[in-house]
């Protein structure tokens, strides 16, 4: 049986972090994947595609993977997935497109045409699927370009809890010491000892201070229909930060000492101890 970790890199969700890990931890045995289109999808046919042509991959990142996470004859799948809050999530593809534009891409044009309370209007008027527990539906449907039902909820949380290397981006430290050490028996290269890297945007705040920062660029009206279309998305991210925390808190007082010492060293927790932001 050939064991590969998948990164379900959701946008603006501290991924490159991770991918900076998985390269580090695997080198020539991880491989990125994406179809070169905005909206593309890569199925189960083009993943077993790479994973033949590649017999010692070990570890894939792709935005454009979809949940469920596939059952492929001789392959064993294990999911990594970070969550983030969704509004500090929106914040950060405002920042992000203004800082690195991708001409041609709305969200991007958007970004760079209007203040950031327009930026959240505009998305809700005419692409509300990226605001609207985006993150409920990547998990429960494996679409981008639609609207989740309120049972999404539900089936959303079931994936979430499955999820072999779950992560919090609010919970960052714990997500890495919990996934490596439940997934080193597995993968034993795995080593989640990496500064945080595409880091930019309001260096040194806090969470509550980059929420603020989203509401007062907001009309009153806009941030309660963006807090409407959140609803779920911040439930999921509450009982995903509980099952971090569970998961950490199984490990034993030394492992998370030694594991902490590395993270410290590499500088993960120094820029988290700085409240620095991951975009």
């Amino acid at each position: 049986m050939r064991c590969v970790l998948l990164h379900y890199h959701i946008l603006k969700n501290g991924g490159m972090t991770i991918e900076a890990i998985l390269d580090r931890s695997f080198g020539d045995r991880f491989a990125k994947i994406e179809t070169g289109e905005r909206d593309g999808h890569v199925s189960k046919t083009s993943l077993l595609s790479l994973l033949e042509r590649n017999p010692d991959v070990r570890a894939v990142s792709s935005h454009q993977i979809r949940y469920p996470v596939p059952a492929i004859p001789g392959f064993l799948f294990f999911d990594l997935c970070f969550l983030r809050d969704p509004i500090d999530r929106i914040r950060s593809m405002y920042d992000y497109f203004r800082q690195k534009p991708s001409p041609g891409d709305p969200v991007s044009d958007f970004a760079n045409e209007l203040r950031m309370g327009d930026f959240v209007a505009r998305l809700i008027q005419e692409m509300p699927w990226y605001i609207n527990d985006a993150q409920v539906n990547l998990l429960a449907n494996g679409i981008v370009n639609d609207c989740p039902a309120k049972q999404d909820l539900e089936r959303a949380t079931a994936k979430m809890m499955r999820c072999s290397f779950l992560g919090v981006l609010d919970r960052f430290p714990e997500s890495l010491i919990a996934g490596q050490h439940f997934l080193r028996p597995v993968f034993p290269e795995l080593d989640c000892a990496e500064p945080a890297v595409n880091v930019s945007g309001d260096l040194g705040s806090t969470l509550d201070d980059r929420l603020g920062k989203v509401r007062d660029a907001c009309s009153t009206r806009v941030y309660s229909e963006l807090l409407s279309l959140s609803v779920m998305d911040l439930e999921l991210l509450d009982r995903a930060r509980a099952e971090v925390e569970r998961r950490y808190n199984l490990i034993p007082d030394h492992q998370i000492q030694i594991l902490r010492s590395r993270l410290q060293t590499k500088g993960t927790l120094a820029r988290e101890n700085r409240r620095s932001i991951l975009v």
